[in-house]
């Protein structure tokens, strides 16, 4: 289990390295992303006990005792069998109702870090990628960490690939409420430049631009983006690894249906 567990951290070390998050918060991340793991630490856990019990009871003779005084493979095997029924039974309720609460309440917690403490969910000297932007400084400060310094942003194009528009300012502000899904990023002191799109080959050589200076700059980010929900209320629900056996049934007949409608 140990092992899965430093796999997760390796995974998502992006999210949590560099951001100043509090023990129980990281705790907290663990906490839910462990449920998940028990599917796959379960049969080899299972598997691995199995072989060494046998490979022992093989190795001292036991199943020759056994034989000699006239108990089956089958029936010695019979305790395991009902074991392995019941642990199949529980496991499939676990998954059922225990990940999706798992699945659920971590991207609540994603979303609620990026809502309260928006600093924490950007770390300095990396870009920080929230739906077509992409945040890079290199300091930050105040009590929540909502200055920051030497903010450098790009901002994708209609292809979601180039990057079409580029932001440069030597200090911002991280402003967030918690009641909106808008995080408002004022910057100071800074130029704004975007790459304009040419009308023929020839002309895009030439690399035209837009560029202009600005003393504040406001921009407003949409938190849902982050793939997230907050704690007292998430926005998304209904993702499949959020729903439980009957909720996902329910979801594939109104998919069906929707489908139906639009295909008439």
């Amino acid at each position: 289990m140990l092992i899965f567990v430093l796999q997760t951290i390796w995974l998502y070390i992006r999210e949590l390295a560099g951001k100043d998050l509090d023990v129980v918060i990281i705790f907290r991340f663990l906490i839910y992303f462990m449920p998940k793991l028990i599917p796959l630490v379960l049969p080899l856990t299972v598997l691995l006990s199995s072989i060494m019990v046998f490979g022992d009871f093989a190795e001292n003779y036991e199943f020759a005792a056994m034989k000699s005084t006239g108990i089956s493979l089958m029936r010695a095997m019979a305790g395991l069998s009902v074991f392995i029924s019941i642990l199949g039974l529980t496991t499939f309720f676990f998954s059922n109702n225990v990940i999706p609460w798992a699945e659920f309440n971590s991207f609540n917690l994603r979303k609620n870090i990026a809502k309260q403490k928006p600093a924490m969910y950007l770390a300095k000297g990396q870009f920080n990628e929230i739906g077509t932007y992409n945040i890079k400084f290199s300091d930050k400060s105040g009590d929540r960490g909502q200055y920051l310094n030497d903010v450098v942003i790009h901002i994708k194009g209609s292809d979601g690939r180039t990057n079409a528009t580029t932001i440069k300012s030597k200090s911002g502000e991280l402003i967030s409420d918690e009641t909106s899904n808008v995080l408002k990023l004022v910057l100071f002191d800074g130029n704004y430049y975007h790459d304009l799109k040419p009308k023929s080959i020839r002309d895009k050589n030439n690399a035209p631009l837009a560029k202009s200076k600005f003393d504040k700059y406001t921009i407003n980010i949409d938190l849902a983006k982050l793939n997230g929900a907050s704690d007292d209320g998430a926005e998304i629900i209904n993702a499949f690894n959020m729903l439980t056996m009957s909720e996902l049934k329910y979801t594939i007949d109104s998919l069906h249906l929707n489908y139906n409608k639009d295909v008439i």
